[in-house]
């Protein structure tokens, strides 16, 4: 009999349990205005409340009431240094906490520079900062068409390797006025020579060390250039042509098949030079100019640079055949030069003055040389400069 009592009293409970509490079966919070809970004298600690203004729980801590249940926005983040902290800490708004991205440079003079943005940068200079520049040549000495003269205030142009903007220049004798790191393999330094001709060295220091071109700044006399005119014996004639020691013509058969030429004199692409005659006439088909192997062939595209004086008085210019378009006129008696610098550059000239300037350089020594076409074509006055 007691088991089935014991088994009617657990049924009773499980169905008791399952079922919905009844409302005056809940615990009761008693609920108030903000004020009328800030009004309750003397409130034991631990005591709670439901405040019917905003809907929440309160607890006395025994010195004041605290919410029970946060709204979010209560935690407090302060950014510091370089972190910076966005949004309200809310579900729609959540807090972002981002830092600001520190660098690292490397300065041209071989030291770095640590930044965040926010405290003072950070500077580390190495042991060894850098490289040590390389002098590798300069504008002056020989191979320079404009030499350096003494107690002359010019320019050098310095070549070279890890110029940065420490880099000083000294050269013995002469004084360094100011100097431009045009790039970290070139330097543009002003200088005023001295009052001795000689070789000096060229030293670029930089924080690394010091680099020097032995000898590398040459202060010598222009060298004096001479003139020759061509001999009868000195002038070789392929084809029906004639030489007299001052005019050179083409006496018959028409065509790309005589010429006139000299190995006798030679200007070398490293010292420089130029040729000179006159045309006389301005209808007639020649060509005129330098070769390095002139006695190859009589035909024009034996020679390496060329004024083409063409039938309707006009001018060509042919380097090795290939036409590079009409540059001027011309009439009979005009003067007619080739020059070449001491750094190879060919530059073509009537009268005086500049009519072309060649992009390819002369790399071997040239020579006089003609290609006739019409017959009776003629040039006169021929010398050569070197």
């Amino acid at each position: 009999m007691r088991a089935i009592l014991s088994i009617i009293l657990l049924l009773v409970l499980k169905v008791g349990l399952a079922q919905v509490p009844d409302a005056n079966l809940l615990v009761n919070i008693h609920a108030a205005t903000l004020a009328e809970i800030n009004a309750i004298a003397n409130p034991l600690e631990g005591s709670l409340v439901y405040n019917s203004d905003d809907k929440f729980l309160y607890q006395h801590t025994g010195s004041s009431w605290q919410k029970l249940t946060p709204e979010g926005n209560e935690t407090k983040i302060v950014a510091n240094g370089n972190v910076a902290i966005s949004g309200t800490g809310t579900s729609g708004d959540p807090y972002t906490v981002s830092s600001i991205k520190p660098t690292f440079t490397t300065n041209p003079d071989g030291s770095f520079t640590f930044s965040n943005g926010i405290d003072p940068d950070v500077n580390f200079n190495p042991t060894v900062p850098g490289n040590t520049p390389i002098v590798s040549n300069s504008d002056s000495g020989i191979g320079n068409c404009t030499q350096f003269g003494l107690n002359e205030t010019r320019d050098l142009i310095i070549q070279g390797a890890y110029f940065d903007g420490a880099s000083t220049v000294l050269i013995p004798g002469q004084t360094i006025n100011n100097v431009t790191i045009n790039s970290t393999s070139q330097i543009t330094a002003n200088i005023t020579t001295g009052g001795t001709y000689g070789n000096f060295d060229i030293s670029v220091t930089n924080n690394a060390g010091v680099g020097t071109q032995s000898g590398g700044f040459i202060l010598q006399a222009s060298p004096v250039l001479n003139t020759y005119a061509y001999s009868i014996a000195e002038m070789t004639l392929t084809g029906s042509m004639t030489y007299d020691g001052n005019s050179l013509s083409k006496t018959a058969t028409a065509g790309w098949n005589a010429q006139g030429y000299s190995t006798k004199h030679a200007i070398s692409p490293a010292s420089g030079g130029y040729l000179d005659w006159t045309g006389n006439q301005s209808n007639q088909y020649l060509m005129v100019g330098l070769s390095s192997n002139p006695d190859a062939s009589s035909s024009y595209t034996n020679l390496d640079y060329a004024i083409y004086m063409v039938s309707n008085s006009r001018i060509q210019i042919r380097e090795n055949g290939a036409s590079l378009g009409y540059v001027d006129s011309y009439a009979a008696g005009d003067q007619f030069r080739i020059n070449v610098d001491c750094l190879g550059n060919v530059t073509y000239l009537r009268n005086g003055n500049v009519i072309f300037n060649s992009s390819k350089k002369a790399t071997n020594n040239l020579y006089f040389d003609t290609s006739h076409h019409t017959v009776g074509a003629t040039i006169s006055n021929i010398s050569i400069t070197y």
